[in-house]
């Protein structure tokens, strides 16, 4: 119930945001259609929300690749330490699940970059790891 109540209110607030571009007679269906979308994000967050220790990684570890860790501290050392957009495109991608369009919705890189931004990410993560791991 508070969960419908916040989407409501925020729709409203989408709404007072872009009372100038809503014809008065839309803004009925204006308002459901924002709750619609908030719920769908919210649905599809939920759904695909991993907690990050049943993350795993696998860790190059003398030329093999080897079952990785689930260790949730070292995932968030590693993940803190990634620039401000592979960070968020790894918590986009890897841990709530979008997709690739969504990401270039979201992000307004477009889907080559983001492959990119994702592959370096991911590789700085790999390295980050074994350093961490290492120590």
């Amino acid at each position: 119930m508070d969960i419908a109540k916040d989407l409501v209110q925020d729709a409203f607030e989408v709404l007072w945001n872009k009372i100038e571009e809503v014809q008065a007679e839309k803004a009925k269906q204006f308002l459901f259609t924002v709750v619609y979308r908030k719920g769908i994000d919210l649905f599809r967050r939920e759904k695909n929300e991993v907690e990050i220790s049943e993350v795993h990684l696998e860790v190059r570890s003398g030329g093999n690749f080897e079952a990785a860790y689930s260790d949730k501290e070292l995932l968030k050392k590693a993940i803190a330490v990634l620039p401000e957009t592979q960070r968020q495109l790894i918590l986009l991608r890897d841990l709530e699940g979008y997709d690739y369009k969504e990401i270039e919705k979201i992000t307004g890189l477009n889907e080559s970059q983001v492959k990119v931004y994702l592959f370096r990410a991911r590789k700085m993560l790999k390295e980050t790891i074994t350093k961490i791991e290492a120590l």
